[in-house]
């Protein structure tokens, strides 16, 4: 991915496999992917977005272990 603290709309969507409507949707309504704004930019942080998204987490198959969750799709650092 990239080094930079805050990335666009468009580099967001890419890191987590969603479209661009879906986070200008979900920046209206829900709120679960976190942002900010830069005067009229919005800009993501890839770091928190990836804590949001592992948060959201559902499914699989369950452990006994302690193991960091991660996003699915989401390449990491």
């Amino acid at each position: 991915m990239t080094n930079q603290i805050a990335v666009n709309e468009r580099a967001c969507a890419q890191a987590i496999g969603m479209s661009v409507p879906w986070l200008r949707k979900d920046r209206r309504t829900k709120r679960l992917i976190p942002f900010f704004r830069i005067g009229t930019a919005v800009r993501y942080n890839i770091d928190r977005v990836r804590e949001a998204l592992a948060t959201m987490e559902e499914g699989g198959q369950a452990s006994t272990t302690s193991r960091s969750r991660r996003a699915v799709g989401v390449a990491t650092a």
